[in-house]
């Protein structure tokens, strides 16, 4: 949230943040520039002030759409065409303020040289995205957001359901493929990478993508990892179903069952104002008592539980908070537990996106976690 940047930069003595846009927007800039859709700007924030954009004389009436103050380079200096120019800049737009925070995405080559001519009066992060930790809990407004592509995204779970329910000989999953593409795209989202439709071996392997001119087999798992962006907002969502036609082996719908009740114990036991680690630890121990290999156990395993319980999503997929951060009031994080063992052709995962509340998480996600579509 935008109060939490302000306690942040006070408490690193940093008077002005600047998020540079530079061709390609960053989840930063668009963060803190309220959507503006500029080609080149900076967002600014002074402490204890709401942001502004400073930007180029032809990105003006965009940059006003945003509703923030806006304010244009050629009132502090001419149009700078170096990297010294371009420190003159940042100067000028600081005024007295003594420490200046760059955040985003930049080139280089070009803000190596600005912080060089810059040189104390910039803040060194070591490594710190102070943006990142500011968006970490989401307002109303972002959270609603959030549910609105969440809402659009099982309308199109929904239509490969459908799908594989009329499944019929010859069906591919490149057909499921295009399901997803053109639902995503006829309800205002982006397919921001693509969305992981796997089965069998495959679903084996995480964030395999599958093979489009597989045929869809009856008694394969099949695992939709669908992660759509809005086109608008920017805000993504995140969700995960595992499916299988025809008739179930019993050792996948056995190792379905556990991974749906690691899911329910890590959902119903999270709370805010507890370590994100905690619930790695618990599902990690779930898995180990069962006899499954885990990462934590062995961190070469390409079988078993091979990935980080969850994250957090927003204006990127991955965002905080990671496995090493407290989950608080605000955060919307996913819970995804998985077993993979590709050499036995299965790969199972389970995911929702969560708000966390007061009282624990409150699920996004409307549809049912069974194998049957």
């Amino acid at each position: 949230m935008l109060s939490d940047l302000d306690a942040l930069m006070h408490a690193r003595k940093i008077d002005v943040v600047i998020v540079p846009m530079h061709e390609s927007i960053h989840s930063s800039f668009r963060w803190l520039a309220r959507g503006a859709k500029v080609t080149w700007g900076y967002a600014v924030k002074f402490a204890d002030r709401d942001p502004m954009i400073v930007t180029y004389p032809m990105e003006r009436d965009e940059a006003a759409a945003s509703g923030l103050e806006v304010r244009l380079v050629t009132d502090y200096v001419p149009l700078p065409d170096s990297a010294e120019a371009l420190a003159k800049l940042f100067e000028a737009i600081a005024g007295d303020a003594k420490t200046i925070g760059f955040y985003g995405n930049v080139p280089i080559h070009l803000f190596a040289g600005v912080i060089e001519f810059l040189g104390h009066r910039v803040y060194r992060a070591n490594g710190e995205d102070l943006i990142q930790l500011a968006r970490k809990r989401k307002d109303a407004r972002e959270i609603e957001l959030i549910r609105s592509v969440g809402a659009r995204t099982e309308e199109v779970v929904d239509e490969v359901r459908e799908a594989l329910r009329a499944w019929k000989p010859g069906l591919k999953l490149g057909d499921l493929k295009a399901i997803v593409r053109d639902g995503i795209a006829k309800r205002d989202m982006l397919e921001d990478h693509d969305t992981i439709l796997s089965q069998g071996r495959d679903a084996g392997v995480p964030h395999s993508r599958g093979d489009a001119n597989a045929l869809v087999e009856p008694s394969s798992p099949i695992v939709l990892d669908i992660f759509p962006v809005d086109r608008e907002s920017g805000y993504f969502f995140d969700m995960t179903r595992t499916f299988c036609i025809g008739e179930v082996p019993d050792e996948l719908r056995q190792m379905h069952a556990h991974v749906l009740e690691a899911f329910e114990r890590a959902r119903d036991a999270t709370r805010p104002n507890t370590p994100s680690m905690d619930y790695q630890n618990l599902v990690s121990d779930f898995f180990e008592g069962l006899g499954y290999p885990t990462t934590r156990k062995n961190p070469k395993t390409v079988e078993g539980f091979l990935h980080g319980l969850g994250h957090g999503v927003g204006l990127d997929i991955h965002e905080k908070p990671s496995r090493n951060d407290m989950v608080e009031v605000g955060d919307v994080i996913t819970i995804e537990p998985g077993l993979y063992f590709p050499d036995r052709g299965i790969g199972i995962r389970i995911e929702d996106t969560f708000e966390v509340t007061e009282n624990g998480v409150e699920t996004m996600c409307r549809s049912s976690y069974g194998l049957e579509p």
